[in-house]
């Protein structure tokens, strides 16, 4: 299995969860309690993404820099 296949996969769940609370939350909720755990759902699932692109790009850097230092 393949690392862009998980990241895919991962992102593509990442999408999905958000969406799926987006339309909870648009569809109404039965309190305040259950719009503030499903609010904090969804900041946990964007900081999981946000830190997965951040850490997909450090990867980017460092193959990038390999390239380079094998091609000198």
């Amino acid at each position: 299995m393949s690392v862009i296949y998980i990241r895919d996969k991962l992102k593509k769940y990442l999408v999905e969860s958000r969406q799926s609370i987006n339309d909870t939350i648009l569809s109404g909720v039965k309190d305040m309690s259950q719009l503030e755990y499903l609010r904090g759902q969804y900041t946990a699932l964007v900081q999981v993404e946000s830190e997965l692109r951040e850490l997909l790009g450090k990867v980017i850097e460092d193959d990038e820099s390999k390239d380079q230092g094998d091609s000198t």
